[in-house]
């Protein structure tokens, strides 16, 4: 009788005691984050609380259009459990936002370095990282070398070793399996030599190209910090064969070599003088690389598709170059067998006509090139421009409308939006116009290398835009007019290439990749009346 007399009372209390915890819970869900009048308006995900996090682990970047494409405002705010995030797609809110100091994307290059490092980023190497008698020497020797002459050097020797590898190819036809995976291996191994010198970690093992293409494609993976060998076997290899790799390059004080460019050897003596070993300076170096050649060869590669896809706008771009070109008297050119990642032939004293391509003067003479190559940036550069709010602050727009941003909240503009926009770029916004710059640089009276128009934010902006874009564009338009000027490249029956359809882009990156199952085959040859020539690249 006590007993189920009990039984009987428990059960409506609990209930009675439920209805608080249920309402509160309804709160939450209703009202996620605490909001100001000012902010942006709210995008509730399906899902609360995780709901965003999930449409962003499915669908990457892409995600964030589809918010869009849901809620069409110049701004949301995104709840993400007791956070949230600003997504910006109008071009004015951008440029406000960038320029803004309250913004900063340093803590996202510390995060980076935390989740993309392997063991050999410890407690000691990140607080010798947030040391700003480190930091920032570490930051000005790369500002200092992305201008220049010696922008210029690292430049010429990139685009030279290019030349080398093509300088192998003979008079016919020579079949490629994957064009995308060849122009891959050629770039790589080109932008690395003129950083590592003729001990380049990624030369002397040639697993190493595509161990670090691997781990570039596991990156987000791998920033989980779960179970890595598990999540993203392939990319967790690539980084270990990569880290011991560069380790035993610093180990050896190979960094010192007469041709190491200035940018690793000063990086690596500073962080030696603050006593960070070996290791750990290789799994820091790993961030660098990324950063130098992760989205630079996919901008390289989109660029090369669309120019030999278009043969009248390939025939406009090569004579455009000549401009570029010196030839020098015929000369004998003892062509030395080379390791250029391909098989190589010596052609003894053959004559060969050499011509000089001399890359300094593309800014000033391809205005061309430079509008295809702004032009594959604004149709392909699909990421996020990120920054972290660090103290409350306000952006407006060019009418004058200001939201309030919230300290700790994240901010994010999205490329696709802006760079795709009928709105603001026509009706044949999702096309690829080679002159589309040119024209409009030219309508406004001014260069088209120095042109920016609204919504195109292809390096960022404000004190975080990337500084390595001179670098980048040098030798990836340096290619270009190489490839351009010397040799046709067509599909594997002998007829103009096909564009293929990009793939989704991962968070940490900021171009796609053809989708799986593309055909990729091509064939390469020297150009009608160019075939005897020796490629040298000067600035």
């Amino acid at each position: 009788m006590i007993a189920s007399g009990l039984e009987g009372s428990i059960v409506p209390f609990t209930a009675l005691a439920a209805i608080p915890l249920l309402l509160f819970l309804a709160y939450l869900v209703a009202n996620p984050v605490s909001m100001d009048p000012n902010e942006p308006p709210l995008a509730r995900p399906t899902i609360p609380f995780i709901g965003h996090i999930i449409g962003l682990f499915q669908h990457s970047w892409k995600y964030l259009d589809i918010v869009h494409a849901k809620h069409p405002g110049p701004i949301l705010t995104l709840p993400m459990l007791n956070g949230k995030a600003y997504i910006i797609t109008d071009p004015d809110l951008a440029q406000s936002a960038i320029r803004n100091r309250a913004l900063s994307f340093d803590p996202h290059l510390r995060d980076f370095v935390q989740g993309m490092t392997g063991p050999g980023v410890d407690a000691a190497t990140m607080a010798t990282w947030d040391d700003p008698a480190f930091f920032g020497p570490w930051v000005k020797i790369i500002y200092g070398a992305m201008a220049g002459r010696p922008l210029l050097a690292l430049n010429v020797s990139a685009v030279g070793r290019v030349a080398a590898t093509l300088n192998v190819v003979g008079g016919g036809a020579t079949d490629v399996e994957d064009l995308y995976r060849w122009t891959r291996g050629v770039f790589t191994l080109a932008s690395t030599d003129s950083l590592y010198g003729r001990e380049n970690p990624l030369r002397a093992d040639g697993r190493l190209v595509d161990a670090y293409w691997d781990y570039e494609a596991d990156v987000s993976k791998l920033m989980l910090k779960l179970f890595p060998s598990l999540l993203a076997p392939r990319g967790h290899r690539g980084r270990d064969l990569l880290e011991r790799a560069f380790e035993s390059f610093f180990a050896a004080n190979r960094h010192e070599g007469p041709d190491v460019s200035a940018l690793v050897r000063d990086r690596r003596a500073l962080s030696a003088r603050f006593g960070m070993l070996p290791g750990a300076a290789a799994s820091i170096e790993l961030i660098f690389l990324h950063g130098a050649i992760s989205n630079t060869f996919p901008a390289l590669y989109w660029l090369f598709a669309h120019v030999f896809s278009r043969p009248e706008l390939l025939d406009r771009l090569r004579e455009e170059a000549r401009a570029l070109i010196v030839e020098e008297e015929e000369r004998e050119k003892e062509e030395k067998e080379e390791d250029t990642g391909g098989s190589s032939s010596s052609r003894g004293d053959e004559r060969k006509r050499v011509v000089t391509l001399h890359i300094d003067r593309i800014e000033e003479r391809c205005p061309l090139l430079m509008s295809c190559f702004r032009e594959t940036h604004r149709l392909h550069a699909a990421g996020v421009l990120v920054r972290k709010v660090m103290s409350d602050t306000t952006i407006s727009d060019d009418g004058g409308t200001a939201y309030v941003l919230r300290k700790d909240a994240q901010v994010q503009a999205l490329q696709t939006v802006m760079q795709t926009s009928p709105r603001i770029w026509g009706g044949d916004a999702a096309e690829f116009v080679g002159d589309r710059f040119l024209k409009a640089a030219e309508a406004k009276g001014e260069a088209v290398a120095g042109f920016a128009p609204r919504g195109f934010l292809a390096f960022g902006g404000g004190k975080h835009i990337c500084p390595g874009r001179f670098f980048a564009s040098g030798e990836l338009l340096g290619s270009v007019a190489l490839l351009v000027s010397g040799f046709d490249f067509t599909d594997a029956d002998g007829n103009v290439l096909a564009v293929p359809e990009a793939g989704a882009v991962p968070l940490t990156a900021s171009f796609g990749k053809p989708v799986p199952g593309s055909d990729l085959r091509g064939q390469i040859r020297r150009r009608p009346g160019w075939e005897d020539v020796h490629w040298e690249v000067a600035a």
